[in-house]
């Protein structure tokens, strides 16, 4: 007895430590139960139990004529624009919504179902009902079609401004990458293979689409990309898919420009991080306690900053930053490709204090 409650009592002391060190990891206030999910946050946000996919990814909320969002994107599903008002879903096959909505869950998202009187239901339900303008609510088609196979009349121009308004929803503006997507510079794929994947794309398990080729990418549908389109989208990414070299003291990596926000997680972080150039990197409007052991600005080529991962500059823990700006340089120009993601990050105990990924 004396042993097991030592042991506890060990256990315990050295999980208080942990988190006394790092600020408990979360940016939790004292045990207070978290504040319910609104609806617009369920619909933007991606479900911590699911991949990195959310409602957002490939549903804008309205579309102009040219079918573009506010911003400029032209997404892979249909506007969610009165769409609770419509009789039918998935081209007649549901009848509910939230059959659609789960059924996205299951297949894009690898996410659970919801239930119908769960309150992260019912808080979206409302929120897409009150998408509406008291227009049109007529049933959407989205037909799954073969793969083109001829290329000879490719426009590699106009396939790099229709990517930057497609693909680039994940894949990043001239195919960088962002952290939902890999960049596809140097992919090596051949036209076919682009257009193979764009229009088979998708979980094999699939209860309700049928011949795709696996993986979370949702294909695109003839009624959201032509087969014009798909011919000019995959030459042109054929054309950029030769090897690159890129060094510092340039610009002209895809990634300069991209930008990412600091979330809060513990120690008071927050930021705005942007790729200057090939090698440099800078914060501003930069805070944070200065709390925490062996704290560093950290890389990483997805949200999981324990894979792949890696120290951008030194340490910074100590002093208190109150709105400042730093720079941060990169070891090599190549690190560019790695980084989808930065972190604030206590290498000690492996937890982000605030990260942000590009975009």
């Amino acid at each position: 007895m004396l042993i097991q409650a030592t042991l506890k009592w060990s256990t315990t002391l050295l999980l208080a430590c942990l988190l006394a060190a790092c600020g408990g990891g979360g940016g939790s206030d004292g045990g207070t139960p978290s504040q319910p999910l609104t609806g617009a946050q369920l619909f933007s946000q991606a479900d911590p139990a699911g991949n990195q996919f959310s409602c957002s990814t490939c549903h804008a909320t309205s579309e102009n004529a040219q079918g573009l969002d506010a911003q400029q994107l032209h997404r892979p599903a249909h506007s969610l624009l009165n769409a609770t008002r419509r009789n039918a879903f998935y081209n007649g096959t549901f009848s509910e919504v939230i059959d659609a909505v789960n059924n996205c869950r299951v297949d894009w998202m690898d996410a659970s179902p919801y239930v119908s009187d769960s309150n992260d239901w019912l808080a979206l339900e409302e929120y897409l009902a009150g998408l509406s303008d008291s227009g049109d609510a007529t049933e959407i088609a989205f037909n799954q079609v073969a793969a083109v196979s001829d290329f000879s009349a490719a426009d590699i121009s106009a396939g790099h401004d229709l990517f930057n308004q497609t693909c680039a929803t994940c894949h990043g503006q001239n195919a960088a990458g962002t952290g939902l997507a890999r960049t596809l510079v140097g992919s090596v794929l051949s036209a076919q293979q682009v257009a193979n994947k764009v229009r088979n794309s998708g979980p094999t398990t699939s209860s309700y689409f049928t011949n795709l080729s696996g993986g979370n990418m949702p294909f695109w549908s003839e009624q959201r990309l032509s087969d014009q389109e798909l011919v000019d989208i995959a030459s042109y990414v054929e054309s950029i898919n030769g090897p690159q070299s890129f060094s510092c003291n340039a610009s002209d990596h895809p990634k300069v420009g991209q930008v990412a926000m600091l979330s809060t997680l513990s120690h008071n972080v927050s930021g705005r991080v942007e790729i200057i150039d090939n090698c440099t990197i800078e914060v501003t409007e930069f805070n944070y306690d200065g709390g925490g052991p062996d704290v560093l600005f950290y890389g990483a080529p997805s949200s999981d900053y324990t894979q792949g991962g890696f120290a951008i500059g030194d340490i910074i823990n100590g002093p208190m930053y109150n709105n400042d700006t730093l720079r941060l340089s990169l070891a090599n120009a190549q690190q560019l490709d790695q980084l989808a993601g930065i972190s604030v990050w206590c290498r000690d105990f492996s937890v982000s204090f605030g990260d942000g990924l590009f975009n």
